[in-house]
């Protein structure tokens, strides 16, 4: 076979046992889908907001045909052609705006929505998450803010898809058999404005681990892992000299929270240069510890339309982003690489200012401005 997916899920299937590793979805154009990872970036731009995206892993990825025993010797059985991993992600955020005497606005927080489906071979997950965020702003500009989340998270394995190395094994499901359990989140962000737009973000999912049930018999388990990230990035106008091009830096670093300790870190530095607030491109790398995984290149372009900037100042913002992540692993011989489609729209909502009418009657119209 030319890859042995299907065979280790096979394996683990046909024991009980207990799934760790890393299981959130995840996202080359990350910096562009902060709602999806930190519920305190809540409402943070002060815009009402809207992200969505798609990403297709490892593009190609087939399940070849493989031999398995039957009552009268070995058989070979064909699986799906396709085992990709498949995501789609879909956010909302509104921030908590209030006017104060003078007529200006101050954020105190926001509240989002999300919704994910991730698709990795026969197991599906979906998650519906919700959450709120706080915000402290201090006299410099500067605001700390704190989220928490709600998510509401359904696993599955489509057990029609699959074929056991023994046949009538009880411990191999022959439906669709899955689970729901309600998992926290929460996270803290830092930003500041004065200091090139600079943003550090905290967070960690799953904090109350649940194990969800695979099988009929109820010994097959996957028991969900806290994740934690570390998000950071700051803008840099006049890039190079050159008053037309910005760059954006920022780094992601992830790692799973075990029964052991941590696994190994995940690093994502990423870089991204917009050219006179219309086209950006740049590059990324994924490694862990002294390896790397994957080289991206990211595509972006902000319609010219009235009111859309890239730093969010005007009265909308609209971006459609781009990537090809290069496998640098064996896998990218099975593989043609991984691609990802993410849109961003912000807007601001504006209420019109209330008109004070004034009635006169025309026995007062000259009347004294003494008299009340």
């Amino acid at each position: 076979m030319r890859n042995k997916i299907s065979i280790v899920l096979l394996a683990l299937l046909a024991l009980p046992y207990k799934g760790f590793g890393q299981q959130d979805p995840y996202y080359t154009h990350y910096a562009f889908n902060k709602i999806l990872f930190n519920p305190a970036y809540a409402g943070a731009s002060g815009s009402f907001c809207v992200n969505a995206n798609a990403h297709r892993q490892w593009m190609g990825l087939a399940d070849e045909t493989g031999y398995f025993k039957t009552q009268s010797g070995t058989a070979p059985v064909n699986f799906i052609d396709n085992i990709m991993p498949k995501t789609n992600a879909f956010g909302f955020s509104a921030p908590i705006n209030i006017k104060n005497g003078s007529g200006t606005s101050t954020n105190y927080g926001g509240a989002f929505l999300s919704f994910v489906n991730d698709v990795i071979a026969y197991e599906s997950n979906t998650y519906l998450r919700g959450g709120i965020a706080g915000a402290y702003n201090m006299a410099d500009g500067s605001s700390l803010r704190v989220g928490i989340d709600v998510t509401s998270i359904t696993r599955q394995i489509d057990g029609t898809k699959m074929r056991a190395h023994d046949p009538n094994d009880p411990l191999v499901p022959t439906s669709k058999q899955g689970d729901t359990k309600t998992e926290l989140g929460a996270g803290v962000w830092y930003s500041n404005p004065n200091m090139k737009d600079l943003y550090v973000g905290l967070s960690m999912s799953h904090i109350n681990p649940k194990e969800y049930n695979f099988g009929a018999t109820g010994n097959i388990l996957v028991k969900s892992a806290r994740h934690l990230y570390l998000m950071a990035g700051y803008t840099k106008e006049q890039f190079l000299g050159n008053p037309a091009l910005t760059l954006d830096p920022s780094i992601m670093v992830k790692t799973v929270m075990e029964e052991g300790g941590f696994v190994k870190p995940q690093f994502t530095p990423q870089g991204m240069v917009t050219w006179n607030n219309t086209f950006a491109g740049g590059l990324s790398v994924r490694g862990q510890g002294f390896g790397l995984d994957a080289a991206s290149i990211l595509l972006g372009y902000y319609p010219p339309i009235k009111g859309n900037t890239p730093n969010g100042q005007g009265t909308q913002l609209f971006r459609i982003g781009y990537s090809y992540d290069i496998t640098l692993q064996s896998l990218r011989r099975s593989s043609n690489g991984t691609h990802e489609l993410q849109v961003n729209y912000c807007f601001k909502i504006a209420l019109p200012e209330r008109i004070e009418k004034v009635y006169r009657h025309p026995r007062y119209m000259n009347r004294s401005k003494d008299l009340e």
